[in-house]
C-alpha cells in the first residue's frame, strides 16, 4: 500500500480538509456497538440537579483479581482486521489514510485515521503509536499531534471511539470492553503493516482515551511507553455520574471493572507519562494521586497550569510528542 496514487495537496491544507470531510461523517459518530446502542434498556436516572451533586466516592466495590480481569477482554488475534481504506492523501509532511476497521465483537466500522511520515522511496520500519480520544470520540482533536508524531517516522493511528454511558451497567460494561479490545486491533493493524517496526509501540490516551490506556498496561506486552493524560483512576466514578441511576452500586460494581488499578500495578518493561491539570474539575486531585501511585514502573507525573483539557494545551502536547521521541528512538 506503499505512497501510490496519492492526491497532494497543499501543505497547510491537509488537516484543515479532513476535518471538513469528517466533519458530518464518521469521525463523531458512535460505531455499532455504542453505549447509544447497546442492548438492554437503561436504568431510569435521577435529575440532571441530583446528578451535579452526586458523590459515588465513600463507595469501593469488591476488588476483582486481574487475572479474571484479563478475560473481559479476549479476542481472536487472528480473525481479520476487515480494514477498509476510504481516503489517502499527502500534505504537511504526512501520508494520511482514513479507515474504518473491525474489533471482531460486531463493530465492523471503527473509523479511525492512519498518519505516517511522507518520504518518497523510503523503506524505513516504523514504530507504532496509538491514540485515544476523550468520550467524543472527535479523533480531528488528535489529528494535529498525530501529525507532528507522525513526521518523526512513525506511525500514527487515532480512533474515534465515543463513550456516552447510559445508565445501564450492561450496556456501558459492554462499550468500555469493546472499546479496550478496539485499541488492541489498533496496534494489530500497525504492527502488521511491513513498514511497522512491532518492537517500538506507544500510546497516548486523553481522558477516557487515558483511561482505556491504563486497562491497556495490564494486558499489552507489546506497549513500550504510555501518555495518561487527564486520567483518573476510577473511570467508573466518571461514568455513573453522567447518567445516576437509581440503584447506582450494581452499576459501580460492574464499571469498577474498568478503573485503572489492578491494570497499572501489574508493570512491565514500559515507561509511562502522567499529565494533569492543576484546575480539573473533571479528575479529582484525590484520583490523581491515586492514579500516580498505582502506576508502576518507569512512571513521570507532570502538573500543568490549565484545566482538564490537555489534548489542546501546547506545553502538555511538547511534552508528549518528547516523550514518545525518546521511549520510541523516533528522529
Amino acid at each position: 500500500m506503499r505512497r501510490r496514487g496519492v492526491l497532494h495537496i497543499g501543505v497547510t491544507g491537509l488537516a484543515a480538509m479532513l476535518v471538513q470531510a469528517c466533519s458530518e461523517g464518521s469521525a463523531t459518530a458512535p460505531s455499532k456497538g455504542s453505549a447509544g446502542s447497546a442492548g438492554g434498556s437503561a436504568s431510569p436516572s435521577v435529575d440532571p440537579q441530583a446528578a451535579s451533586t452526586f458523590d459515588p466516592s465513600g463507595y469501593v466495590p469488591a476488588a476483582v483479581p486481574l487475572a479474571e480481569l484479563k478475560k473481559l477482554y479476549n479476542y481472536d488475534k487472528g480473525s481479520s482486521l476487515n480494514a477498509q481504506l476510504t481516503d489517502k492523501r499527502s500534505g504537511d509532511g504526512v501520508i494520511l489514510e482514513d479507515i474504518t476497521f473491525s474489533d471482531t465483537r460486531g463493530n465492523d466500522a471503527i473509523p479511525a485515521y492512519v498518519v505516517s511520515a511522507d518520504i518518497p522511496g523510503d523503506t524505513l520500519r516504523m514504530p507504532a503509536v496509538v491514540f485515544g480520544t476523550g468520550p467524543d470520540g472527535d479523533r480531528d482533536k488528535l489529528l494535529e499531534e498525530a501529525m507532528a508524531v507522525a513526521r518523526m517516522k512513525a506511525l500514527v493511528m487515532v480512533t474515534s471511539l465515543p463513550i456516552k454511558p447510559t445508565g445501564d451497567p450492561s450496556a456501558d460494561a459492554k462499550v468500555l470492553a469493546n472499546a479496550v479490545v478496539a485499541q488492541r486491533r489498533a496496534f494489530d493493524l500497525l504492527i502488521r503493516r511491513s513498514d511497522c517496526d512491532g518492537s517500538r509501540v506507544g500510546y497516548a490516551g486523553h481522558h477516557s482515551g487515558a483511561a482505556l490506556g491504563a486497562v491497556l498496561l495490564g494486558l499489552e506486552t507489546r506497549i513500550t511507553g504510555a501518555v495518561l493524560a487527564a486520567g483518573p483512576s476510577r473511570f467508573s466514578r466518571w461514568m455513573v455520574k453522567q447518567k445516576v441511576p437509581q440503584d447506582w452500586h450494581p452499576y459501580l460494581d460492574s464499571l469498577a471493572r474498568f478503573d485503572a488499578g489492578p491494570y497499572v500495578a501489574a508493570g512491565g518493561k514500559r515507561s509511562v507519562l502522567l499529565q494533569f491539570g492543576k484546575q480539573d474539575n473533571v479528575v479529582p486531585e484525590a484520583e490523581r494521586a491515586e492514579l500516580t501511585t498505582q502506576v508502576a514502573g518507569a512512571k513521570q507525573r507532570k502538573d500543568y497550569d490549565t484545566g482538564h483539557d490537555l489534548a489542546g494545551f501546547a506545553v502538555a502536547t511538547a511534552d508528549r510528542t518528547a516523550f514518545l521521541k525518546q521511549v520510541l528512538r523516533l528522529s
